[in-house]
């Protein structure tokens, strides 16, 4: 009798630590960590009355990286949405010539630190695991994120866009995911995107492209300041490869 009930005891104690295991073990897989890494300084933006896209914060004054047919070409009015539903308005945008990127300094208080991305200095391999953050389909799906792997690199994207060596994706975007970022499990930024034939057959500007040039990209947009007062500038201004434009 003794031997059932210690029997007895001994099945109900695994019972109760088996369970525990699988109630409070951490599962297998997650991206979890990740996603809170970067969700901060990924953005909405809208352009008022014409189009809509993502974006992601690279300084803490409030640099910003999106697609250029997000911002269009033309200067406009925008908003621009962090994560922790804070609005700015955009006080500059440049838009690259040669890429379909553009860069946007938002209006932020005097002394205002952003949380911001990181570039990532090492090129991704095909297979390597990667996140796209961003809005598809609008600001009702503000900061979805999705995880799939570098499925290409270096394609050629013809036609009217004319977009050399972009990273091929597989993750899931959709239409307000232009201009988002494109992390790696380091939780650096490793491409823009910009084009998709489907919802996971997408495109990026590799971050190599205009990392090196920050610098001027900086300049560029502060030198807006002085546009807007001395009212000198009526027409785009050419720099490089870059297009300047006032935003009104």
């Amino acid at each position: 009798m003794k031997s059932k009930v210690l029997v007895g005891t001994i099945v109900v104690l695994l019972i109760g630590i088996l369970s525990g295991l699988v109630l409070h073990t951490p599962p297998m897989f997650s991206i979890a960590s990740n996603v809170e890494a970067v969700r901060t300084g990924t953005v909405h933006i809208l352009k008022q009355g014409e189009c809509q896209g993502s974006g992601a914060i690279i300084s803490p004054d409030g640099i910003i990286f999106t697609a250029k047919h997000v911002t269009d070409g033309r200067a406009g009015e925008y908003t621009v949405t962090l994560d922790d539903g804070r609005e700015f308005d955009v006080k500059a945008v440049i838009e690259d010539g040669e890429n379909d990127m553009a860069f946007m300094l938002l209006d932020v208080p005097k002394g205002t630190k952003l949380p911001y991305v990181r570039l990532s200095h090492v090129d991704p391999r095909v297979g390597d695991m990667v996140v796209i953050g961003g809005s598809p389909f609008g600001i009702e799906n503000f900061n979805t994120f999705t995880l799939g792997v570098v499925s290409a690199k270096g394609r050629e994207l013809g036609g009217k866009y004319d977009w050399h060596v972009m990273t091929q994706t597989d993750s899931a975007a959709n239409p307000g995911n232009s201009g988002g970022p494109v992390f790696n499990m380091r939780n650096e930024v490793i491409g823009v995107l910009v084009a998709g034939y489907n919802a996971t057959l997408n495109y990026s500007v590799p971050v190599a492209r205009f990392r090196d040039t920050i610098r001027t990209i900086r300049n560029l947009l502060y030198m807006q300041r002085f546009q807007e007062v001395e009212e000198v500038y009526e027409a785009d201004i050419e720099w490089g490869a870059y297009e300047v434009q006032t935003v009104e």
